[in-house]
C-alpha cells in the first residue's frame, strides 16, 4: 500500500505540473529536470489530438523584469489577447502549435510562440522543424547557453536515440537555427557601452545563424555527462553587408548530473559553460518528496584580470529584450538562487523563485539585483488556468530601480 501510494504521490505531481498556456514549453522542459531527479523516465506527449483556446497575455512596468522560464514573455512579447494551442499526432508525425494575438498599446501584435512540425521513427530518431525552448545546459534562469526564458527562435534539428555505447548509453543532438535580428537595447542596461561598441565593430549581427551539437551520455541511470558546442555567424552587419568572420563567436557546454545509488529524491548537476572568454561554472542541488521539491543553485565567472568586463556580444541574456543566448543577467554576473514547487489549494500547483545577482563591475558602486517569481497554475473543470508574477530591484550607482512583468492565461479545452 505504501508503495502504491507513493507511485500514486508521483503521478500526481508529474500531472498537476502542467504549465501556463504560455508557457508549456517551459514547463515541459522543468518536468524533465524533475523527472532524472525523481529517477523516472519523462513521460511521453500524448498521442491525442488537442485544441485549447484562452484569453490571457504578458506586461511589464518601468525596468525591464524577465520572467524565468517566460519564453520572452513580458521582455520580447506584451501584451493581451487570445491564444490558440493545438496538437495532432498520427504514425509517428506530430504538429503542433501556440499562436498569440496581443493587442500592444496601439497596434495588435501575432505571435507564434511555438510550433513544431516533427517526425519519429519507430527506433527513436527524432527529425523537426521546430520553434520552441531549448535549454542547453542546467539552471533555474533558463540555462546558461540557450535557455527557456528568451523567445523561442526556428531551427532545423536531429535527435538520435539512446544508443549502448561504452558502457553507457549515447545520444546526438544537433541544430541549425535564425535569430532575428538584435533587439532594442534599453538605455538602462548597465552593458550599454559596450554593446554600442559592439554596433559600431560590426559584432550586434542582423539574422545571424545558430548552430549546435550535443552529445549526452548517461551511465547506469545515476551519471550523465553532457557536451555541447555552439556557433554563432553570418546574417549581416550592424551597418549594413555581410557579416565579418571576426564576428562569429563559439560556446561550449561541458556538464555532470549524478545520483546517488538508493536514494531517489536528490540529485547534483555541475557545468561549466560560456561564450569566448566569459566561463562561467554552475553548482545545484534539486530535492523532490511527492508534491513537493527545492533547488539550490550557484553560477558565476571568475573576474579577468585584463580587458573589459562584458565582452560585446550579439547577444547579452534577458537583459537586451528576452532574447535566447547567455546567461540571464550578463556573463560575468553571479547568480545565487534558489526555488521551491509546492501544491496550492484546491489541487495546484506553485513555485517560488528567488535570484541574488551581483557584478564585479568597478566604483563608484557594484551592481546588485534581486528578482523573485512566484507561478501558480491549477486545472479547472474547462480546462486550465495560470499566473507568473515577477518583480525586480537593481541597485546601481547608490540607486534602486523597481520593476515588474507579470504573465496569466486562462485556456479552454475544446477537444
Amino acid at each position: 500500500m505504501k508503495r502504491r501510494a507513493a507511485l500514486l504521490g508521483l503521478l500526481a505531481l508529474r500531472l498537476s505540473a502542467q504549465a501556463p498556456l504560455l508557457q508549456d514549453g517551459a514547463g515541459t522542459l522543468r518536468r524533465d529536470r524533475l523527472d532524472w531527479t525523481l529517477g523516472q523516465e519523462p513521460l511521453e506527449p500524448s498521442s491525442l489530438p488537442s485544441f485549447e483556446v484562452g484569453w490571457g497575455g504578458a506586461g511589464a512596468q518601468g525596468l525591464r523584469t524577465p520572467l524565468m522560464g517566460g519564453e520572452g514573455l513580458g521582455t520580447s512579447t506584451v501584451g493581451w489577447g487570445l491564444g490558440v494551442q493545438g496538437r495532432w499526432t498520427r504514425e509517428g508525425l506530430a504538429i503542433a502549435a501556440t499562436a498569440l494575438a496581443l493587442r500592444d498599446g496601439n497596434r495588435t501584435l501575432g505571435v507564434l510562440q511555438r510550433g513544431a512540425v516533427a517526425y519519429r521513427w519507430d527506433s527513436g530518431w527524432r527529425l523537426a522543424l521546430e520553434q520552441t525552448p531549448l535549454a542547453w545546459g542546467a539552471g533555474l534562469l533558463g540555462g546558461e547557453l540557450l535557455g527557456d526564458g528568451g523567445q523561442p527562435f526556428p531551427r532545423l534539428s536531429l535527435a538520435t536515440a539512446p544508443m549502448g555505447l561504452a558502457l553507457g548509453r549515447w545520444r546526438l543532438e544537433a541544430f541549425r537555427g535564425r535569430l532575428e535580428g538584435p533587439a532594442p537595447v534599453p538605455d538602462t542596461l548597465p552593458q550599454l557601452t559596450q554593446r554600442q561598441a559592439a554596433a559600431v565593430a560590426g559584432q550586434d549581427l542582423s539574422r545571424p545563424w545558430l548552430d549546435g551539437g550535443l552529445v549526452v551520455a548517461t551511465f547506469a541511470e545515476r551519471l550523465e555527462l553532457t557536451f555541447g558546442t555552439l556557433s554563432l555567424g553570418g546574417g549581416k552587419a550592424a551597418l549594413g553587408g555581410p557579416a565579418p568572420t571576426s564576428a562569429t563567436q563559439t560556446a561550449r557546454l561541458t556538464q555532470a548530473r549524478f545520483r546517488w545509488p538508493g536514494v531517489e529524491w536528490a540529485s547534483l548537476v555541475f557545468s561549466r559553460s560560456g561564450w569566448e572568454g566569459a566561463d562561467r561554472t554552475l553548482a545545484s542541488l534539486q530535492l523532490a518528496r511527492e508534491r513537493w521539491d527545492a533547488t539550490l543553485e550557484w553560477a558565476g565567472a571568475a573576474r579577468p584580470a585584463t580587458g573589459p568586463l562584458a565582452l560585446p556580444q550579439h547577444l547579452a541574456g534577458f537583459s537586451s529584450g528576452g532574447d535566447s543566448l547567455g546567461p540571464a543577467f550578463g556573463p560575468w554576473t553571479a547568480t545565487r538562487s534558489a526555488a521551491w514547487g509546492l501544491p496550492l489549494p484546491w489541487e495546484g500547483r506553485g513555485r517560488l523563485l528567488l535570484v541574488h545577482a551581483s557584478s564585479p563591475l568597478p566604483a563608484p558602486a557594484p551592481e546588485a539585483t534581486w528578482l523573485l517569481q512566484g507561478e501558480a497554475r491549477w486545472r479547472t473543470g474547462l480546462g486550465r488556468l495560470g499566473a507568473t508574477l515577477a518583480t525586480r530591484r537593481d541597485t546601481q550607482a547608490g540607486m534602486n530601480r523597481w520593476g515588474w512583468a507579470c504573465t496569466c492565461f486562462q485556456a479552454f479545452r475544446v477537444f
